[in-house]
């Protein structure tokens, strides 16, 4: 990045805070990690680590974003300069985004393939090698390469899509006959994915049979996720690698699902809970509780 000056960066800043220490900084002109950084680093410290105060002191960084929990001592402040916030891992994220600029512009790429019937806002982004069938894809929207995008599929705004993720194929619904043989059920119900949705890169996403898959507002899916057929995830949910959801299962508002956690068919997960890390779910949990292994309890 080119090099910015403390004025200037100070007024990229969107919340309160408080600036203390070496006002004779000039400029800076990198992002780093509080380890790794150098005397024209911007870094954040996280209240949570056991031994942020060592960090902090230990830095060579110019700027440090923290919170008031750091003790700021004559010989750091006379070294370093601080900017104070509630919470300094958001005012960062902020900060650099604002700073760096993004890679995509709106546009189709040559090779991505669109059906004449889709409608896409003219502000998206469709990467290379990409398929899009009978979609609706709103504004501002980011479609990394090859990926697949069924019919009846529709993308809310600021949605991130990276690549390789298959969205809105038909579930795996059988009905059986009187022989013992399996019949394909029809799907024809259609993918939603509303607002400020991160997708992440290999994940697969399917439509539902007779309503909708929905995936709630400002819901972030990671890598090699799977999402069967007729699930609804509420707002604002983290879903981490390797999580496989089963059919028909609804989720709440604010859920954190952690790495290579399976969810059983029709059953119904509530508002604010944690399941953790490769936790087998295969009963409805209440607002407020927990999965660890496949004990269900209150959060502590």
């Amino acid at each position: 990045m080119d090099s910015i000056k403390l004025e200037d960066l100070k007024d990229k800043i969107s919340v309160e805070y408080e600036f203390q220490g070496n006002s004779g900084l000039k400029y800076v002109d990198n992002f780093k990690s509080i380890t790794d950084a150098d005397s024209t680093s911007v870094v954040w410290c996280s209240p949570d680590r056991s031994d942020k105060q060592q960090l902090v002191e230990q830095t060579s960084a110019g700027i440090i974003i923290c919170d008031s929990s750091i003790e700021l001592t004559d010989s750091l402040l006379k070294e370093k300069s601080f900017i104070i916030v509630d919470n300094p891992k958001l005012v960062y994220s902020r900060l650099l985004r604002s700073i760096i600029s993004s890679k995509f512009q709106p546009g189709i790429h040559k090779t991505a393939t669109i059906h004449p019937d889709a409608e896409i806002d003219a502000s998206v982004y469709i990467g290379p090698n990409c398929y899009i069938g009978v979609c609706k894809i709103e504004a501002d929207t980011i479609i990394h390469g090859n990926n697949f995008i069924y019919d009846g599929t529709s993308i809310g705004k600021n949605v991130i899509i990276e690549a390789g993720a298959v969205l809105g194929a038909e579930g795996f619904g059988m009905a059986k006959t009187a022989d013992g043989e399996w019949e394909r059920f029809p799907h024809i119900g259609g993918l939603e994915i509303k607002d400020n949705v991160e997708i992440g890169a290999g994940t697969t996403i399917d439509r539902g049979t007779l309503d909708n898959t929905i995936i709630g507002k400002g819901t972030k899916v990671s890598k090699s996720v799977h999402i069967s057929h007729n699930v609804r995830i509420g707002e604002n949910c983290l879903i981490t690698g390797g999580v496989s959801i089963a059919g028909s299962t609804s989720i709440g508002n604010n859920v954190w699902i952690s790495p290579n956690a399976t969810l059983l068919n029709k059953i119904a997960i509530g508002n604010n809970v944690f399941i953790a890390i490769g936790a087998i779910v295969t009963q409805d949990i209440q607002d407020n509780f927990q999965a660890l292994g496949r004990k269900i309890l209150p959060k502590s």
